[in-house]
């Protein structure tokens, strides 16, 4: 579905996605308050003052192909700042301006807004009372400079000549799959291990959801801390993983034991397994849950939720297809502009994605079908509209 489609009387959609995109999701005094947090509130008046600047890297995120200088002629003449005869700074300022910022603030003040966004109404985002969500993670490559090599590492080993490669970031997400909507995420070095990472988002993990993942998540300890969040649990295990079968159940599913690693001193557990076979294929896909009774998921639903994981997918396609530039790779140049980057293009996703559901939920449709290529193509055409961003920065 297109997002320009009229799905009711009063003002289309389109118009009410275009007014305060941004802005609605970052409010002026949750940057201010973030930016007073963090001492970037200047003491003397900048040319480019640090709340100008916190709008113009989620704009850079909105739109891959301008350069520094484009985004911010356009950005500054909405700002009131772009007058006859007023000089727009260079990229090197621009970029200065931006390390001056550095990515707290702009982590900061992603993490304070990010939060599930499936309402008891939105279709597709759940199962019986669970909220569906999921974890993974995935690599981001940034520019080949020296200080990004030596701060995230670059996949391959040494530096041959003719290596082609570029620095990576490592990052893991916790998505809700029904809107897509990122509500908590990790970024380290390349060589950072993602389920450590998927590990340190356990505790946005709450009850009522239901959270997928793949076979390369699951560890004794690891399963042992995600259930003691409350959340309940759909996770692929590789073939290897020893379980010990103790009760048969009717839907095919079976109880099974869990033996804790020798010297542990941890006890055993029970959890529930659902094994079945794709069709046209001899692989076994192997799952494990905590919801022990099968009355109240039974095998087939739960062989056919876990595929919904892939949704995970949708999400990071969305930001490296639609958010990124042609050649997928970051702007930044150095270490901190790349954190400051990664949560940018979170933050501005996130945006985009509210609108998508609320698009969604006023025409009764799965979000899933409202397109987010041609969201965000309608929020580029719209949000320089002068009433889309806040008076004078100071």
């Amino acid at each position: 579905m297109d997002l320009e489609t009229d799905a009711g009387p009063g003002p289309s959609l389109a118009d009410q996605a275009a007014i305060g995109v941004l802005t609605r999701t970052f409010p002026v005094a949750l940057v201010d308050r973030v930016i007073d947090q963090y001492w970037r509130r200047e003491q003397r008046t900048r040319a480019l003052p640090a709340r100008l600047v916190f709008y113009f890297t989620l704009v850079l995120c909105l739109f891959p192909q301008e350069s520094y200088r484009s985004a911010m002629k356009i950005l500054m003449s909405v700002f009131g700042r772009g007058g006859q005869g007023y000089r727009v700074p260079t990229t090197g300022s621009i970029g200065d301006a931006r390390s001056r910022l550095g990515s707290g603030p702009m982590e900061t003040a992603v993490r304070a807004v990010m939060a599930p966004q499936a309402r008891p109404e939105t279709r597709g985002a759940w199962y019986q009372d669970w909220l569906l969500c999921a974890v993974d993670g995935t690599t981001f490559t940034v520019p080949d400079t020296d200080e990004n090599d030596r701060a995230f590492g670059r996949p391959g080993s040494g530096r041959g000549e003719g290596k082609t490669a570029y620095p990576q970031i490592q990052a893991a997400c916790l998505v809700e799959l029904g809107t897509h909507a990122v509500f908590d995420a990790r970024v380290d070095g390349y060589a950072a291990a993602e389920t450590m990472l998927i590990e340190e988002m356990f505790s946005s993990m709450r009850l009522g959801m239901l959270v997928l993942a793949d076979r390369h998540i699951y560890s004794f300890h690891r399963w042992i801390k995600a259930v003691d969040t409350g959340a309940d649990l759909l996770w692929r295990v590789t073939s290897s993983l020893i379980l010990r079968p103790v009760e048969l159940l009717a839907d095919g599913s079976y109880i099974a034991e869990v033996i804790p690693p020798k010297k542990s001193g941890l006890a055993s557990f029970r959890l529930r397994v659902v094994e079945y076979r794709l069709p046209e294929s001899d692989e076994i896909y192997r799952l494990v849950t905590t919801i022990m009774d099968p009355r109240r998921a039974p095998a087939k639903d739960l062989a056919m939720l876990y595929h919904e994981r892939w949704d995970i997918e949708g999400f990071l396609k969305q930001i490296k297809s639609v958010q990124l530039n042609s050649e997928k790779i970051f702007r930044s140049k150095s270490p901190d502009r790349v954190r400051q980057e990664f949560w940018a293009h979170l933050g501005v996703h996130y945006a985009t994605m509210r609108v998508q559901v609320d698009a969604a939920d006023h025409a009764k449709l799965d979000p899933d079908r409202i397109s987010h290529k041609n969201t965000v193509r309608i929020i580029r055409s719209r949000v320089w509209k002068p009433e889309s961003f806040p008076p004078h920065a100071r």
